[in-house]
């Protein structure tokens, strides 16, 4: 039975990559337009409006897309020595709740932001900075990495149940 999952798996494993490489490849980005407006800056150039933007609505997508890749590694937050201290069924209960919770979250953040998203969108909301951006780009990094990180605390909750190593 836990070999009809792992197609599935493998579909979001890869999609979890694709997404953490974007998110390290913004991450890079910002870096390498921050050095670049220190050193106009340096050389007596005008500030740049858009560096400082462009790297707040960047760092939302870094953190947004790198979360699920770190879900499915277990590189996430929790806290081991709880965990590490309790054996046989406490210790599955105890995962089975902190998926089930970390489901129930990412769910339900992913239906609100995919509403809000989709709100925005119809208005044509714009942000009230120098750019102007469409609110729903930026707002679309929420439900894209809730909605990722939902699907891996529902494989992790399942594989808790059937006592299999994530």
């Amino acid at each position: 039975m836990s070999r009809s999952l792992d197609p599935l798996r493998k579909i979001f494993s890869h999609l979890n990559l694709v997404c953490a490489i974007a998110g390290a490849s913004l991450l890079f980005g910002i870096a390498a337009i921050v050095c670049w407006e220190v050193l106009g800056r340096a050389l007596g150039a005008p500030s740049r409006l858009w560096v400082i933007e462009v790297s707040e609505y960047a760092l939302l997508f870094v953190t947004f897309l790198g979360a699920p890749y770190l879900l499915e590694k277990n590189r996430h937050v929790v806290l081991d020595l709880v965990l590490n201290s309790l054996t046989g069924r406490r210790q599955t209960v105890a995962q089975v709740l902190n998926a089930a919770i970390g489901l129930g979250v990412c769910a339900l953040l992913t239906v609100v932001g995919v509403q809000v998203v989709i709100e925005q969108f119809a208005v044509g909301v714009r942000e009230v900075t120098v750019m102007r951006p469409y609110s729903w780009w930026i707002t679309a990094a929420m439900p894209l990495g809730t909605g990722l990180m939902a699907v891996q605390f529902l494989d992790a909750m399942i594989r808790a149940l059937r006592g299999e190593d994530g």
